[in-house]
């Protein structure tokens, strides 16, 4: 600072000086201040001459102090005018907001303050602030091809002051919400946001099968029906009957019970007390089992399906006869003794002194049952479900098996009597239709085909209705059993099971069996099943093919003392040629709006079940349904019985009034024909539900 003061005083001192003279500072060193020449340096004398290490250091140090204060500010008062002199300005000349510089943004016209940032074409269109002439027209801002369409219309443009206006009164597309109205002008009108029902009401909920698409068949929800190619309908097939039906059921004559057998694994997996000597076994729709017992005359009904099966005392358990180690065999403490899956035991025809002895069991179409007496030349027949007599025929012999045909008609041996007899059950007579032993034949086991016609045991022989006339195959056996390929199996007692042709009688040979085979029955895989009265067994065999000799012994399993069956053991039967039914199940859920089932109302209330179907003469479809909320629920709800379909104008069921209360709803069809030659067919199934 020294020097830069020296240079100073050189700078601005002329050769001649006055002593008390002002020295101004140049700017950039501070700040002026007042000193004095050192004494040193003579008037007169030049300037140059002068001492200036003297002078330098004569300057007070204060000087330097305040030196470096002058700079300090002078730098602050400089920097602040910097900042002024480069200060932004704002350029915005019509006043808009908009311009150069502007915190707004740039104006692309800043002559016009009806544009700011953007400046339309106005030779395309009238854009509000494009200048204008007249008074008014018509304006669209979107899409021209939706003007019109649904909710959209124009609006209109005023011109004012020479400048067009904003459009006021256009109605412009909108995201499509459920109003009757076509939001988004694309020519429909509430797509995408309807109710399944198809309405605005988003509490009802519509769900169904084969409506856009086709029923998809499986093992899981069908059995016994198939696809018609001509139709996409699906109708009666019995080729695809599925094993929904899976249990033998023998009586153990000689210890009142009944063994229960997976016909998959050939083992016992349940027994039952039921009434005093059980021999005749007959299931029916449901793979229930009705047993007709000799030494009382009563009926026991057994339940095949756990869960549905009664809580009768309560516990909330299901207390039944079950297989507990897994080792295939029932013991006595896997009995239940009052074991709930019994739905019922009852005594038909009243004091069992008076009316002992029950031989013959059939179930029906209908899921009823017949049973045939002994002593007493009766037949009772009892509704299925409670076990209640709904009516008793004098059948004038003593019955010793009975089964029940395609059309109803109820076939049994006149035991004593010699007669084949059979009982209409539309018009309510009987009659003796044909002696079986004036024709050398002797009846023990019965049966019905395929074509109608009734098979009897003993020596081995079949009966046409539709002509009359008997053919003998004299061949002996007991039970008898008939397959859906025309195939016939005979438990010969003695020697084992045998396989025939149908139509020939020709022998295709003999498995020997564990003892005494009394009864056969063929299972829904095609295995044959000998019932081994003097083996206290059951045998799984091989039937082999079509018309080719019998195949080899599978299995065999211990069961109870004494089995003594040879009726419809399997249900058989029942499915193939009594009542050919196939089978379709599907299930609906009320979340099908897209609902999480966490966000759904608390309950969903069925209102309406609608099936289309073709229905000839001689078919009906019967339909019944359950819901729950859980599939354990549903699996284990009660089937309500909805109606049999037998005209179209009954639909669409009312099913408000029946109380169907769950998020799912199970639906099951059953196809019922009384002529093999036709079938119904169902092509759709639908039903709707209030979300509440």
């Amino acid at each position: 600072m020294k020097k830069l003061l020296l240079l100073s005083l050189l700078i601005a001192c002329s050769k001649e000086v006055d002593t008390t003279a002002q020295i101004p500072l140049p700017i950039g060193g501070g700040y002026n201040f007042d000193t004095t020449i050192d004494k040193d340096v003579e008037e007169g004398e030049d300037v140059e001459q002068a001492d200036t290490i003297s002078i330098v250091e004569d300057v007070p140090d204060i000087v330097e102090e305040d030196i470096q204060q002058q700079e300090t500010t002078d730098i602050a008062i400089t920097q602040q005018d910097i900042t002024q002199e480069v200060k932004i300005t704002c350029q915005d000349e019509d006043g808009d907001g908009y311009g150069l510089n502007c915190s707004k943004g740039n104006d692309c016209d800043d002559a016009n303050p009806n544009f700011t940032t953007y400046c339309p074409d106005c030779s395309k269109g009238n854009y509000p602030g494009c200048v204008c002439s007249g008074k008014s027209a018509p304006c669209y801002s979107a899409n021209p091809t939706t003007k019109g369409i649904g909710q959209c219309k124009a609006g209109t443009q005023a011109c004012k002051a020479g400048i067009w206006q904003s459009c006021i009164g256009e109605i412009t597309p909108s995201p499509e919400i459920c109003d009757n109205i076509d939001n988004d002008c694309d020519g429909e009108t509430d797509e995408g946001v309807k109710s399944s029902c198809g309405t605005c009401d988003l509490t009802c909920v519509k769900q169904s099968v084969g409506v856009n698409e086709p029923i998809i068949l499986n093992s899981e929800n069908s059995s016994g029906v198939g696809i018609d190619p001509n139709t996409g309908f699906i109708k009666i097939d019995s080729s695809q009957i599925s094993l929904k039906l899976k249990f033998l059921w023998a009586s153990n004559s000689n210890e009142n019970t009944v063994s229960k057998v997976d016909c998959k694994t050939i083992k016992e997996v349940g027994r039952y007390q039921v009434c005093n000597n059980p021999s005749r076994t007959s299931v029916d729709l449901d793979g229930n089992v009705f047993a007709a017992c000799r030494g009382d005359g009563k009926v026991a009904k057994i339940i095949s399906e756990k869960k549905n099966c009664i809580d009768k005392n309560g516990n909330g358990l299901i207390e039944t006869s079950e297989d507990l180690n897994g080792d295939g065999n029932i013991s006595g403490n896997e009995m239940a003794p009052n074991d709930e899956c019994i739905a019922f035991i009852v005594q038909p025809l009243g004091n069992p002194s008076t009316y002992p002895g029950s031989r013959g069991a059939a179930v029906d179409k209908f899921n009823n049952v017949y049973i045939g007496y002994w002593n007493e030349a009766k037949v009772a027949y009892l509704d299925g479900k409670t076990g209640a007599t709904i009516k008793t025929v004098d059948w004038q012999c003593a019955t010793y098996g009975l089964v029940v045909d395609q059309k109803g008609t109820l076939w049994g041996q006149g035991n004593g009597c010699g007669w084949l007899m059979s009982y209409n059950p539309t018009s309510g007579q009987w009659q003796k239709a044909s002696s079986y032993g004036a024709n050398g034949i002797s009846a023990y086991g019965i049966n019905v085909d395929g074509k109608g016609r009734v098979w009897v045991g003993g020596n081995l022989a079949r009966y046409n209705p539709a002509d009359g006339t008997w053919f003998k195959c004299n061949k002996s056996c007991a039970g008898i059993a008939t397959a859906n390929d025309g195939m016939v199996w005979l438990a010969k007692d003695g020697s084992g099971i045998g396989k025939v042709d149908g139509e020939t009688c020709a022998d295709l040979g003999t498995v020997n069996s564990g003892g005494a085979p009394h009864g056969c029955a063929v299972d829904f895989d095609g295995y044959v099943w000998g019932v081994n009265l003097g083996g206290n067994s059951v045998d799984k065999i091989d039937p082999g093919q079509t018309g080719k000799q019998i195949g080899a012994l599978i299995g065999s399993r211990k069961i109870g003392s004494g089995p003594y069956t040879y009726s419809d053991m399997t249900g058989y039967t029942l499915n193939y040629f009594t009542a050919p039914k196939g089978l379709y199940t599907t299930t609906f859920f009320a979340g099908g709006n897209g609902n999480p089932i966490s966000q759904m109302k608390p309950k969903a209330v069925w209102q309406e079940l609608n099936v289309e179907a073709m229905l000839p003469p001689a078919t009906k479809v019967h339909i019944r349904v359950r819901a729950g909320d859980t599939k354990d629920q549903l699996e284990n709800g009660n089937w309500i019985d909805i109606m049999d379909l037998t005209d179209m104008a009954q639909m669409p069921v009312d099913l408000s009034q029946k109380n169907v209360i769950g998020i799912m709803l199970q639906v099951e069809i059953n196809l019922i024909t009384e002529d093999k030659k036709v079938s119904p067919s169902v092509g759709s199934i639908s039903a709707k539900a209030k979300l509440q």
